[in-house]
């Protein structure tokens, strides 16, 4: 049997939580199931295992009366559907366990998860063909009929959550078995299931490579399938479709939103795109009718009304272009429009497309500027102003001091004098600085009069 390798490790569970599984005498007959592998692709130390109905009916019960004895037990919480274990290993390593009862028949004999999930579990069980799959980074089905649309949409999920290729055999069946009429039967709720598994996947770029190859993409996502072979310019290595599931696999970490807005950003070039004499294309106004088909392609895989809004957002205004003419007013207007956290998720998204177009890597220069020139207006915004004082000009009137010029003279001398530390910013110290300054006329000698 071959050694682990480091692409293996980092799909296998801790050995330690393995080791604490088998002695774990109320979880002794749970099996681990094909739902972990969003977990496990992600790295999170978290598995989710079934229980027959009445051990886990038993198990439920010790949780709700705080009865369990399991070693390095954190926390637990029960709930008809589920019960939550946090535990501790041996080696101080803390783990999720999602406990919970076994799907009626047939459901688990036909999922994707259980099918193809078994030559993972393998792996880790020490089953050479498993550990040969999982070092080859492959999909394989451990049943010859698995055929359907559910079936093929997951696998191709599959391969995009774990970075794997599909088995050519099972590829060229998958693609001989599609008929577009029968995607028409595949329940909202799925599909949006199966398009998040993509899109929070390891690549994203090789399930649409593979709807494509298979002839789901039309159906699937046509507004991507359009993109096709459609040429931009020079600054762009990659076509409109190659350039928006780059651009997705650009976006570091599985972030749904950012990774959203980096498929679709560029979807309303399709609508905008004018060829030039010379070959090449303009696309004037492309993230307006981009986001336009946000609401649309959103909206038919059933996302909330919130996360539509957060990834329109950022479509619609990827293409923001600072220059150095931008004055103090304008940064202003600009940050009041897009806080700090959207700027952030804006400028994630512009270094993703630059990664996407396959000839620019790093931050533009202009905006490395203009995050340079919105901190310099928030420092100078964060500075001590003359209506920050413990005094103001009523104090100054109460010691004697008529209203007029010389009193903001005077607020102004106070105020440097705190910025510089040489009096604290507090009434009674303020107060006595005041009375002083105003008796020594030493106002007009710090003012040069």
């Amino acid at each position: 049997m071959s050694a682990t390798t480091t692409k293996e490790q980092e799909l296998l569970p801790d050995r330690q939580l393995l080791a604490w599984l088998r002695g774990a005498h109320a979880l002794e007959d749970a099996e681990i199931t094909g739902e972990s592998l969003p977990f496990v692709a992600a790295a999170h130390q978290t598995l989710v295992l079934r229980l027959k109905p009445e051990p886990f009916a038993g198990l439920r019960a010790e949780a709700r009366e705080g009865d369990l004895r399991l070693p390095g037990l954190l926390a637990s919480h029960e709930s008809e559907a589920e019960v939550r274990l946090e535990i501790d290993t041996e080696d101080e390593s803390k783990h999720t366990l999602l406990v919970r009862p076994y799907m009626p028949e047939p459901a688990p004999a036909h999922t994707i998860d259980e099918l193809v999930f078994d030559r993972v579990h393998n792996a880790w069980e020490g089953s050479e063909a498993g550990r040969e799959d999982l070092a080859a980074r492959v999909l394989r089905a451990s049943v010859e009929d698995a055929s359907g649309p559910s079936f093929t949409l997951r696998t191709v999920a599959r391969a995009a959550l774990l970075d794997f290729e599909i088995e050519p055999a099972l590829l060229a069946r998958l693609k001989s078995a599609y008929r577009p009429e029968d995607m028409e039967s595949l329940p909202r709720r799925f599909l949006r299931r199966q398009f998040r598994y993509i899109l929070t996947g390891r690549k994203p770029s090789r399930a649409f490579l593979y709807l494509d190859e298979l002839g789901m993409l039309d159906w699937f996502l046509p507004e991507l399938a359009a993109a096709r072979g459609l040429t931009q310019n020079r600054y762009h290595k990659h076509d409109i479709f190659l350039h928006s599931i780059y651009t997705c696999d650009a976006v570091p970490g599985p972030d749904l939103v950012l990774r959203l807005a980096g498929l679709m950003h560029d979807f309303g070039k399709v609508d905008t795109r004018r060829e030039k004499p010379n070959g090449e294309a303009t696309f004037h106004n492309h993230e307006v009718i981009s986001a336009r088909h946000v609401d649309r392609v959103l909206r038919r895989f059933g996302f909330d009304s919130a996360l539509i809004k957060r990834v329109r957002f950022l479509v619609r205004n990827h293409m923001f272009h600072y220059t150095a003419e931008w004055t103090d007013r304008a940064i202003r207007r600009f940050m009041r429009k897009v806080p700090i956290d959207r700027l952030n998720d804006l400028i994630s998204l512009r270094l993703a497309d630059r990664k996407g177009s396959g000839k620019r890597q790093a931050l533009p220069r202009a905006i490395k500027d203009l995050i340079r020139h919105m901190d310099e207006v928030r420092a100078r915004e964060a500075e001590l102003k003359v209506s920050d004082l413990a005094i103001d000009g009523h104090a100054l009137m109460e010691l004697g001091m008529p209203a007029g010029p010389r009193m903001g003279e005077l607020l102004r001398a106070l105020l440097e004098e705190v910025r510089t530390n040489a009096v604290q910013n507090e009434r009674e110290a303020l107060i006595e600085r005041a009375r002083w300054l105003m008796a020594s006329r030493n106002l007009e000698s710090m003012h040069g009069k």
